[in-house]
């Protein structure tokens, strides 16, 4: 086959790739363009050819992928990483691309000869962007309550752990609704899920969405108040439980009469792991339920 035949067979297979394909010198400067044809996912590469990095981008990112550049060649190595562009940077005579912020692979190899008398990387990019907001939401996922919406006790005390370190002061409200397996018993489960799905969002009413709260497990809930005074706390908690006695609960037409006792502790002061503060919370809400529930417990 004649190189010149086969130059134009190997451009024809590049250039009918999905993805974008450069060769670019160690300078930042795009030697060959190839590929990126899916205009749902980049824009036309052509006008790149010739140009810098730099020009084309702004004059920290072509700092950014020249060091990339320079790494793959000094390693000899295949190099990827993943990077953020926002389109509207992007200096291109025209823009037929998804626009916006998007996230891009870049698997870069090294040229072991010169191209064009200099030495280059050819960079495959690979746009993630769909990928990476797919990521992000199982990650959500995987920290929230299906029921009701709320994080879980994966996320709480992870979070919790966090303020412990940053903060001075931390009370943490632990409620449990009253008789909860009777109502499940009586009414059913479908009932008691109920019951949990409006509590909960009494317990984001009144606490607002600044404050972590999550579902525990079964028919407990948690919160975490951030430099909030033990006064204060405990208001809160108060108003959580006043608010859960005067709500309408009703299943199947017929009123719940829907109760919930609540234990608030305070780590101001304590060193304590998200774990222990909890249990501490717990002998104050055993307190309350031994006072008779639908009450709200200090621990001090």
């Amino acid at each position: 086959m004649e190189k010149s035949y086969r130059d134009t067979f190997l451009s024809s297979i590049l250039n009918a790739i999905a993805d974008p394909i450069f060769i670019i010198d160690e300078e930042g400067r795009y030697l060959g363009v190839f590929g990126g044809t899916d205009r749902s996912l980049y824009d036309d590469g052509q006008p790149l050819r010739g140009r810098k990095v730099s020009e084309v981008l702004t004059p920290e990112f072509g700092d950014f992928f020249v060091n990339q550049i320079t790494h793959t060649l000094t390693t000899n190595t295949l190099n990827v990483f993943d990077y953020r562009l926002d389109t509207q940077t992007v200096n291109l005579p025209v823009f037929e691309g998804p626009g916006g912020v998007q996230w891009f692979e870049a698997r870069m190899y090294p040229i072991n000869q010169l191209f064009d008398g200099k030495r280059a990387v050819v960079a495959i990019l690979i746009n993630i962007t769909e990928r990476r907001a797919l990521h992000r939401r199982l990650q959500e996922l995987s920290y929230l309550d299906p029921l009701t919406g709320l994080y879980n006790r994966r996320y709480f005390l992870e979070r919790l752990n966090v303020y412990l370190l940053e903060k001075d002061s931390i009370h943490i409200v632990f409620c449990d609704i009253d008789h909860f397996k009777m109502i499940n018993d009586e009414h059913g489960h479908l009932a008691g899920d109920d019951v949990i799905r409006n509590f909960a969002l009494i317990l984001q009413s009144v606490l607002g969405p600044k404050v972590t709260t999550c579902r525990l497990g079964g028919d407990e809930f948690i919160a975490a108040l951030v430099d909030e005074s033990d006064e204060g706390a405990k208001a809160l908690a108060e108003k959580v439980r006043q608010r859960t006695e005067k709500h309408s609960f009703i299943w199947d037409g017929l009123p719940l009469g829907v109760t919930v006792s609540i234990g608030v502790a305070n780590a101001q002061g304590e060193d304590l792991s998200g774990t222990d503060l909890i249990e501490l919370t717990d002998k104050a809400l055993y307190k309350a339920k031994e006072a008779g529930r639908n009450r709200v417990c200090l621990h001090h």
